[in-house]
C-alpha cells in the first residue's frame, strides 16, 4: 500500500557513487558515518538512486548517500573533495513503508513499483527515487524504511 504527497525539498550532505548498487550503498554510508562522526554531524539518512537496473548496466548505476542538513548548512572548510551538499527535489512522491530482511531492497521497491503500476492513477516521471532510512539494520539485518518514487497523475 502506498500513499502519494508532495514533499518539500530536503538539504543533505553525501557522496556520490557509481557502480552496483549492493557495492556502492554500503560502501557510500561507510564514508558518510565516517565523514559525519569526524565532523560531529547527525541526521536522518537516505539512499537517492538514478536510473532503472533492468536498462542501466550495473556498473553504470548512480546513487547519493546522503544524510539530511539544515537549510543553513555549509560544507566545512576541511570537507574534502568527494563530500557533496544537495538537494532532494520537492515533488509528488508515492510513498511506502517497507521492513527489508536478509538485503531484500530490490525485492521491497519491486513490489512498490507494482504496487503503483496496478493502481493506474499515477504514472512514473524518470526522476531519482530515495530511501530513508527509519531504523539501522546494520545489526540486526531488519531496516525499516520509506521508499520515495517521484510520480505525476494520469492523464486521461
Amino acid at each position: 500500500m502506498f500513499t502519494v504527497q508532495q514533499v518539500a525539498a530536503r538539504k543533505v550532505v553525501g557522496f556520490h557513487l557509481t557502480g552496483p548498487w549492493e557495492e556502492t550503498v554500503p560502501q557510500g554510508f561507510e564514508q558518510l558515518m565516517n565523514w559525519a562522526t569526524s565532523h560531529q554531524l547527525y541526521g536522518e539518512l537516505f539512499a537517492v538512486y538514478y536510473g532503472d537496473p533492468a536498462v542501466v548496466p550495473a556498473d553504470q548505476l548512480r546513487c547519493d548517500t546522503v544524510m539530511a542538513v539544515s537549510d543553513d548548512f555549509v560544507l566545512p572548510v576541511d570537507a574534502g573533495n568527494d563530500i557533496r551538499l544537495m538537494t532532494l527535489a520537492e515533488d509528488l512522491y508515492a510513498i511506502g513503508l517497507a521492513t527489508v530482511e536478509n538485503n531484500a531492497f530490490f525485492e521491497a521497491w519491486e513490489t512498490l513499483f507494482d504496487q503503483i503500476d496496478a493502481d493506474g492513477g499515477y504514472q512514473l516521471t524518470g526522476k531519482p527515487c530515495y530511501e530513508r532510512y527509519l531504523s539501522d539494520g546494520s545489526q540486526s539485518g531488519v531496516w525499516e524504511l520509506e521508499m520515495l518514487i517521484p510520480v505525476q497523475p494520469v492523464q486521461e
